[in-house]
């Protein structure tokens, strides 16, 4: 599950936003580099500072497939074992405890990238397709207003 090619912050917001708003996905996805976005992206959701226990880890990952990518068909025991396999999470040997790495050179991810708040950018993507929406649909009334005005 390696990418040889660098993720460029405006690659990875744009493949997230995809992926989460535009695709209907349902499962987590089959490419290696859908998969490396949506797990870099539940890391960037994590605390990089400290350990934590299987109920702490397990909430937080709850809390990243329901409330901020909003992934369906997606459980939280699927993922952590995603991230602790691939690497983006660290399990001490007795399974109590799990971390994040401080640099896990799993895949190439621009700098930026770790600076990103996923909340935040598919938020901002949900509110642009919102107004999007609301101009098409209000175009598509005046021109229905327009149409009806010249049959009468």
């Amino acid at each position: 599950m390696t990418i040889s090619k660098v993720i460029t912050k405006e690659y990875f917001t744009k493949r997230l936003c995809d992926l989460c708003l535009r695709s209907g996905l349902s499962g987590f996805p089959t490419g290696n580099e859908e998969q490396h976005i949506l797990l870099k992206s539940a890391v960037l959701t994590l605390d990089h500072s400290g350990p934590f226990c299987e109920q702490e880890i397990d909430a937080k990952l709850q809390f990243w497939i329901s409330e901020i990518v909003g992934i369906k068909g997606v459980d939280h025991v699927t993922v952590r074992r995603y991230l602790i396999d691939v690497g983006y999470l660290t399990r001490n040997k007795d399974g109590s405890c799990y971390q994040v790495p401080a640099d896990p050179h799993i895949c190439s991810f621009d700098d930026g990238i770790d600076e990103l708040d996923v909340a935040s950018v598919l938020q901002g993507e949900r509110d642009r397709i919102a107004l999007r929406k609301k101009e098409y649909l209000e175009r598509q009334s005046k021109s229905t207003a327009t149409k009806n005005e010249g049959i009468s």
